[in-house]
């Protein structure tokens, strides 16, 4: 019930503070540089982070909990020096690159770009840091307050927005986008306290034993994993505000899904990592087929209520209403709302995708799901470019709604081969091929 409620309120939450920064500065040039400048740092979190999560997680699981506690000061202090020198190049190229993965930017709009790319890099490091925490905890089957300090770290983020955004501008609005990702770092540092920390020579072994289990993921990351730059691309040479409805969408969605993962997907990681070590096929497999059905109906009825809301909303003319309230328009809230319906693939298959991904990753298979969501990619990204012609931004939510849905397809049809495959070698115990209460 505790992790249920805080999900409920991290999605509030994350939504309220990304309504209310575009809000406040409007569909326009500077909502565009914010979200523009933040397209360095995700390209990092997409290259690195989020391989280094799907990693660590089975692999402090696998470990007692003796080694599990040795390794964690020294991947903490690892994790965090590479962290720092990654934003650091990330701040020097900035100047660079940033007008290149935007080119439709006017001249002004890009140098702030620029800036808030500088400032938004830095959150790389607590990013990176917050990883080896949040997976420590998991890893000890501790799940409700990693997602607290989030939760925390938002709502006080918000607060700072409130009290200064009118005055700082949006520059206040990049250094909060580091602070929630800084924050839960200082909150979760206790979760190393009082256990026996590991020397800092560990630190060349644990790494290449991580960097060896990562390395076909960031190969991976290398193409399918940026599809947010084609999207920020094709959104520049749109109308001015583009880049921040699409953004503004695609957080709402990803936070959905980040909620949605941390509530149905991440406590069975542990799991699924143990019992597939101990070659228990039938427990694994009936494991996240379960969970991809919760999360399905999960999803599925997430996205029923934001196509009430949105119908209601617009019924009941409560748009026109919310206008007076920020810079907004009535009619780039119309846009936006049917940007949100076209880019609902994502909460409906994104979480699903997660689960499948996972159970491939657990079972030690790092190439698989890369070749899978390789092919898919490419046939995304001409879809994008077709959509982007046709339809403009409406075409390119569609497009990535549709790669969302087919790269889960495909995923769930090879696990769904190689399971049956599994079942077949290690024939099921009669009358009871599950321990008891092991799909609870």
């Amino acid at each position: 019930p505790t992790l249920s409620a805080v999900i409920v309120l991290q999605i509030m939450s994350a939504f309220g503070i990304q309504w209310y920064t575009v809000a406040h500065l409007g569909v326009g040039a500077q909502a565009d540089a914010l979200y523009a400048g933040g397209t360095l740092p995700q390209i990092a979190t997409a290259f690195l982070m989020e391989p280094l999560g799907f990693v660590l997680i089975p692999f402090l699981s696998s470990k007692t909990e003796a080694d599990r506690d040795r390794a964690g000061w020294p991947l903490l202090c690892a994790i965090a020096a590479v962290s720092s020198i990654v934003a650091l190049l990330l701040f020097l190229v900035a100047p660079i690159v940033v007008p290149l993965l935007a080119p439709g930017l006017a001249a002004s709009t890009a140098a702030l770009t620029v800036e808030l790319a500088q400032i938004q890099a830095v959150g790389v490091i607590g990013a990176g840091c917050g990883i080896v925490l949040m997976s420590l905890s998991q890893a000890k089957g501790r799940f409700v307050w990693p997602a607290l300090t989030v939760l925390l770290c938002t709502c006080g983020g918000w607060g700072l927005l409130v009290v200064g955004l009118d005055r700082w501008g949006v520059q206040l609005a990049a250094w909060v986008q580091v602070a929630i990702v800084t924050g839960p770092v200082l909150l979760q540092l206790p979760v190393l306290a009082g256990v026996a920390q590991g020397p800092l020579a560990d630190i060349p072994l644990l790494s290449k034993d991580v960097w060896r289990r990562m390395r076909p993921l960031v190969a991976g990351a290398s193409y399918h994993r940026t599809g947010f730059v084609v999207d920020r691309f094709f959104a520049s040479l749109l109308a001015p505000g583009s880049i921040s409805v699409l953004d503004l969408v695609l957080r709402v969605h990803s936070a959905i899904g980040r909620v949605l993962n941390h509530g149905v997907v991440a406590p069975i990681v542990p799991r699924l990592a143990r019992l597939a070590s101990e070659k228990s096929w039938h427990s694994f497999n009936a494991l996240w087929s379960e969970r991809v059905w919760w999360m399905g109906c999960l999803s599925g009825g997430v996205v029923l209520v934001m196509g009430v809301s949105v119908f209601v909303l617009g019924r009941l003319q409560v748009v026109d209403r919310l206008t007076a309230f920020g810079a907004m328009q009535s009619g780039d809230l119309v846009t936006m709302s049917v940007v949100l319906m076209s880019c609902s693939g994502v909460v409906l298959a994104g979480g699903i995708n997660h689960i499948l991904v996972n159970a491939f990753y657990t079972q030690g298979d790092m190439t698989t799901p890369a070749k899978i969501e390789a092919l898919t990619y490419t046939v995304g990204l001409i879809l994008k470019g077709v959509g982007a012609w046709l339809a403009g931004l409406v075409g390119v939510a569609t497009a990535i709604s549709v790669y969302y849905l087919l790269n889960s397809v495909m995923l769930g049809a090879v696990l769904r081969r190689r399971a049956v495959a599994q079942l077949q070698e290690q024939p099921a115990i009669q009358g009871n091929p599950l321990m008891p209460g092991e799909l609870r």
